[in-house]
């Protein structure tokens, strides 16, 4: 569920007058710092993050440069807002947890406390340990309680709730903290407060399967929107929108707002609305009988889908790894004793020698990787000699000189004999030359190995030990030397990187730019623009 993340960083603002009337006697610092923080709210409104992330910086830069301990703490705070509004989410629980940290050591720093920790429960509910949301947003209750605070923060708390609520399926008690939420909004007139309340009821409401409560809740929502909002608020509405419209079978209808929220998500790397919307527009298209659009859509859920989940997934593991330090320093304080001292140092020797053998080990695979990347670059490397040629002479100076052996890695070890390797290594690559069975991106390891007329094992194998080469990257190394010839053909000066990078036989964009970039040391568009200047010259 969307959070109100917009009120919540206007607290920040807060803070920010009350302390820099501790600074009067460094004026121009004050209206620098000021400034800036005028540009990074309107930028943050807009929904441009990339120039709010810039202002952030500065601001970081200054107070550091200066000492300013308060004014540190709300850039680190907004740069955690950051990561979290482009879905990094592991990234902004680290700097919650930093500024959390730094507040700890300045006295009677409750409010900021406050912030910080609605903040990491929004984090919380965002990757789904909505218990420990719920905790995060209690405790920050409790100091509004007992310090004070403006309304704005009782709203970021309500929604919080309510999000925590839903996230445990708790549907009713989230309507009922939203309702709260929206009353703080239409006393202070705040339409970005409203707009969100009504986004979130219309998201309970599709969840309660009350349809036509949630079209009418977001269409409230998408009418109080002005260029001053932010952007994000209005996609999740028409988002809504749409999705209501599709529950209640209206079809036709649902595309267009659907696809609005689309675009604006896919724009600003909107992560979750561009992957529901991917879903919506799949079932829509289904529904009309335009299976190619959508195949498409169905295909664009799941890459958006496979990115959303790497975020949460990253946040997860640091989230653990944070409770695992704490747990620690807590068993640190509790064994006092000579016998629990003794055991706490065995266990760190136990681990650290785990570390050290994780290390180790992950350091020699590194090694061997950059030695096999800087292998596969100098097989692309020369342009008069075919693919084929060039793998069979390296292969070959592998099996005569022991390469591996004097990289300080033992040779691997094969079932085969020198004369079998040799036979399939031959047959393989005869094979790739003339079939070219790259091209086809959905090519798997044990339909080529079948094709080859081998066992899946012997083709690993042979794969392993001659080429040292898993299935996949000895796929991408044919894909980029096919990429690379078809960039320096005239008859392909007009078609768009895109097209050739399938042509070649990659399933996606951001594969074809990655491997390429890995193996050639450019982009494709820049190798094609050094081919363009060579040419010319």
């Amino acid at each position: 569920m969307s959070k109100l993340a917009t009120s919540l960083y206007l607290i920040f603002f807060l803070f920010t007058s009350v302390f820099s009337q501790k600074r009067e006697n460094n004026v121009p610092l004050k209206e620098n710092i000021e400034r800036l923080t005028k540009l990074q709210s309107t930028s943050y409104d807009l929904g441009d993050y990339k120039n709010f992330k810039l202002y952030t910086d500065s601001i970081l830069t200054i107070a550091k440069a200066n000492q300013l301990k308060e004014y540190e703490i709300d850039a680190i705070i907004r740069l955690g807002v950051y990561y979290k509004k482009i879905d990094a989410y592991d990234q902004a629980m680290t700097y919650y947890s930093e500024a959390l940290e730094i507040s700890r050591d300045i006295p009677n720093s409750y409010k900021k406390q406050t912030v910080i920790l609605i903040n990491l429960g929004n984090v919380y509910n965002q990757i789904g340990y909505h218990d420990k949301a719920k905790k995060s947003f209690e405790e920050a209750f409790n100091y509004i309680e007992d310090f004070g605070g403006p309304d704005v923060y009782r709203m970021a708390v309500y929604t919080g709730l309510s999000d925590a609520a839903s996230g445990n399926k708790n549907f009713t008690v989230s309507l009922e903290y939203l309702e709260k939420a929206k009353g703080i909004g239409e006393k202070l007139k705040r339409d970005d407060i409203i707009i969100n309340a009504l986004n979130g009821m219309a998201e309970n409401y599709l969840q309660l399967q009350q349809y036509e409560q949630a079209l009418t809740h977001s269409k409230k929502a998408e009418a109080l929107y002005t260029n001053g909002q932010s952007i994000e608020r209005r996609a999740l509405s028409h988002y809504l929108i749409g999705a209501s419209l599709v529950e209640l079978k209206r079809y036709n209808e649902a595309v267009l707002p659907l696809q609005k929220a689309q675009g604006t998500a896919i724009s600003n790397q909107f992560l979750k609305i561009q992957m529901d919307t991917h879903k919506q527009l799949a079932q829509v298209f289904e529904k009309l009988e335009n299976l190619e659009k959508a195949n498409a859509e169905q295909k664009g859920y799941i890459n958006a889908k496979e990115k959303y989940l790497q975020t949460l997934s990253k946040a997860k593991r640091l989230e653990v790894e944070q409770e695992l330090a704490k747990t620690e320093k807590i068993l640190e304080r509790q064994y006092t004793f000579k016998w629990s001292s003794i055991l706490i140092g065995i266990a760190i020797t136990f681990t650290l020698l785990g570390i050290l053998f994780v290390y180790r080990k992950k350091k020699k695979q590194a090694e061997f990787e950059a030695h096999q990347l800087k292998e596969d670059r100098v097989l692309l490397q020369d342009e008069n000699d075919v693919l084929k040629a060039k793998i069979l002479k390296l292969v070959h100076e592998k099996s005569t000189n022991s390469l591996t052996e004097r990289n300080g890695n033992r040779p691997k070890k094969s079932s085969l004999s020198k004369e079998e390797q040799e036979k399939y290594v031959r047959q393989i690559v005869d094979y790739m030359e003339k079939e070219q069975p790259y091209l086809d991106h959905e090519m798997k390891q044990s339909a080529l190995a079948e094709s080859l007329d081998m066992s899946v094992h012997l083709f690993s194998e042979v794969l392993n030990v001659c080429f040292e080469k898993n299935f996949n990257n000895f796929m991408n190394l044919y894909r980029v030397d096919k990429a690379k010839q078809l960039i320096k053909d005239p008859a392909y000066s007009n078609h768009k990187i895109l097209a050739i990078g399938y042509e070649a036989g990659f399933p996606s964009k951001t594969s074809f730019n990655r491997v390429f970039k890995q193996l050639v040391g450019q982009t494709p568009s820049e190798y094609r623009q050094q081919q363009l200047i060579k040419g010319n010259a």
